[in-house]
C-alpha cells in the first residue's frame, strides 16, 4: 500500500485539550475532536482539573511502527493513540504554534523555521484568563521558550531532558500548576546529527519515554486529589538523507505522520 498521510490535522490539539478540561476556546481555534472529547471526559469522570502535556519533539510515527517497544512506558500510562498530520513547513515553530492556537500556519503567522513572539490568542492566554496556574519547563533555546514568551506564567529553561525531567517532577510533586507544558528535544537533536534510526536517536526516544514513565508515575500518586489528562504529543517527524544525518521540514510521510498518546489520571 502507498504512503498516505494521516486524517486529523495538528491544529486540533488545543480544542481537546480545552474541551477535556471544560474550557470554551475563542470560535478562531479547530474544534476538539467529537469521539475522542467524548471518552476522554467519561474517563475522567469529569473536567480535567489538570493538564501535564509532554512534547518529544521529532519524534514521527515510522519509529513508533518499527521500534514498537520503545513506547512501552507511554503506553503503560496512556489508552488511546491518535494519528495526527504535522504542518506545512514540518518544523518546530510552525507545529507547535498550531497546537496551541487552533490555527494553520497561515492564521498564526509562522510559516517557516523562524521563532517570533506570537501575538495571537494561544491555549496558555486561554488558561491564564481562566485564571489557571501555567507553567512551560524545556530545554535551553527552546521553541516554546520563544514564541510562547512573555505571557504572565512561569518559565523554567532547563540545560538537557535530564534536568526537564526532574524540574517537571518537582512541579508536580509540589501541585504547584493546573497546566504544564513539557519540551524536550534530545531525539531531534541525535536524529539530525546520526540519522532518524541511529543507535544515539533511537537511545533518545527511550530516554524520553521513560521521562514520561516517571512523570506520570508521579501524577498517578495524586489520583483522587485531581483529574489529570496526560499526553505524549511530538510535533513532527524527520527522514534520512545522504550521509547518514536526518532532516525535517518536508512532506515526506515520515515527517508529516505523527502519533499521540492520551491518558487520564
Amino acid at each position: 500500500m502507498a504512503d498516505h498521510y494521516n486524517h486529523y490535522e495538528l491544529r486540533h490539539f488545543a480544542g481537546i485539550v480545552a474541551d477535556a478540561m471544560g474550557i470554551a476556546l475563542p470560535e478562531t481555534y479547530a474544534p476538539a475532536i467529537g469521539w475522542l472529547s467524548e471518552i476522554l471526559r467519561g474517563r475522567l469522570g469529569g473536567p480535567a482539573d489538570r493538564a501535564v502535556l509532554y512534547h518529544a519533539d521529532a519524534v514521527g510515527l515510522h519509529i513508533w511502527q518499527q521500534y514498537t517497544p520503545l513506547f512501552a512506558p507511554v503506553y503503560a500510562h496512556t489508552s488511546l493513540a491518535v494519528p495526527f498530520i504535522s504542518t506545512v513547513e514540518s518544523v518546530t515553530p510552525v507545529a507547535h504554534a498550531s497546537m496551541y492556537t487552533g490555527l494553520d500556519p497561515e492564521g498564526h503567522g509562522i510559516r517557516t523555521y523562524v521563532r517570533p513572539q506570537l501575538t495571537c490568542d494561544t491555549l496558555f492566554d486561554v488558561w491564564l484568563r481562566e485564571g489557571r496556574r501555567v507553567a512551560i519547563v524545556a530545554q535551553k533555546d527552546s521553541t516554546f521558550l520563544h514564541i510562547f514568551a512573555g505571557r504572565s506564567m512561569e518559565y523554567y529553561e532547563c540545560e538537557n531532558a535530564v534536568e526537564v525531567q526532574e524540574k517537571s517532577l518537582e512541579l508536580v510533586g509540589t501541585d504547584s500548576y493546573d497546566a504544564i507544558s513539557i519540551h524536550t528535544f534530545d531525539y531531534d537533536s541525535a536524529a539530525h546529527a546520526y540519522g532518524p534510526e541511529s543507535r544515539e536517536a533511537l537511545n533518545a526516544v527511550s530516554l524520553e519515554a521513560e521521562g514520561f514513565h516517571r512523570l506520570a508515575t508521579a501524577l498517578e500518586k495524586t489520583r483522587g486529589r485531581h483529574r489529570t489528562l496526560i499526553t505524549y504529543s511530538p510535533d513532527h517527524g524527520q527522514h534520512p538523507v545522504m550521509g547518514g544525518a536526518g532532516a525535517h521540514g518536508s512532506r515526506q510521510t515520515e515527517d508529516m505522520n505523527i502519533l499521540h498518546f492520551f491518558g487520564t489520571i
